[in-house]
């Protein structure tokens, strides 16, 4: 699969630690078939195996729309029970694990419609930024179902509960993103005619980071919201800090202040003055 049909896969030539996946369905405001659910399952766990890149941005193609959900083809096919317990329960958990296990920060980028299914996917993100004019929403219970990608379980998780419950309950395609925003879900929401060069910056700075520490921030975080006991969370914590210690770049970063003790006197003596101007 490394010709995809449905979405593109790049890697970023000024910034070989960004890859891009773009939903690439354009006339459907990249609603999601089958198709594109393998993928984006294909995707994410090649981009797994790109060791230079810490940060995946999801983005939606033509401007009109991240995701509008679900695509209307695939609604026939299940009528069939099996058919539809594969498309939730396989391709659509799948999605949602090959995104929280590729081991990168994902930055979802909101433009035009993030509808139904394209929230959900929107709700697997680990950062989410939108454009002023971006409406969301999830619409599912005006056809008697639920979201069935992990939404309704994980809206919850990502703002106030009972916020998370009027999105759901109450079917709305048209909220803004500023609602959204002070609603407790966006990361931040930026002027339209600002969003790219915001955006931009928002990514340039979390990939100057090293992919091994964004990976371990991912990874820890993950353990803590998922439920585990905060002694737990605090134990994979000092371990993965104690791992990346020992990594050999950090090692070597290290090695230059053993060789040269004065620069840690100067490095204390900067900490002072910078605590001394708070």
């Amino acid at each position: 699969m490394s010709d995809y049909t449905t979405i593109l896969y790049e890697i970023d030539q000024a910034n070989p630690a960004v890859c891009r996946i773009t939903l690439n369905r354009p006339d459907k405001y990249n609603a999601i078939d089958r198709t594109m659910a393998e993928e984006l399952i294909h995707s994410f766990r090649r981009v797994r195996e790109e060791k230079a890149v810490g940060v995946v941005v999801l983005a939606g193609a033509g401007g009109k729309a991240f995701c509008t959900g679900g695509d209307l083809s695939v609604f026939p096919s299940l009528a069939d029970h099996g058919n539809c317990l594969d498309w939730m329960a396989h391709q659509g958990a799948d999605v949602g694990r090959a995104m929280a296990q590729c081991g990168k920060v994902i930055v979802g980028k909101i433009n035009g419609h993030c509808l139904a299914g394209g929230l959900e996917l929107a709700l697997c993100c680990d950062l989410l930024y939108a454009r002023q004019s971006a409406k969301m929403g999830t619409t599912e219970i005006n056809m008697g179902i639920l979201p069935g990608w992990g939404g309704t379980a994980r809206i919850v998780r990502s703002m106030p509960l009972f916020r998370a419950r009027e999105v759901i309950y109450s079917g709305r395609k048209d909220y803004t993103a500023q609602e959204m925003y002070d609603m407790g879900l966006l990361t931040r929401v930026f002027p339209d005619e600002e969003f790219e060069a915001c955006f931009g910056e928002a990514v340039a700075l979390i990939a100057s980071k090293k992919p091994i520490a964004l990976r371990m921030a991912k990874e820890v975080m993950a353990c803590s919201t998922d439920g585990a006991p905060l002694e737990t969370a605090l134990a994979v914590e000092r371990n993965g800090i104690t791992w990346l210690v020992h990594s050999p770049d950090i090692q070597a970063f290290l090695d230059a202040y053993r060789q040269t003790p004065d620069r840690l006197t100067e490095e204390q003596k900067i900490r002072n003055q910078a605590s001394d101007t708070r």
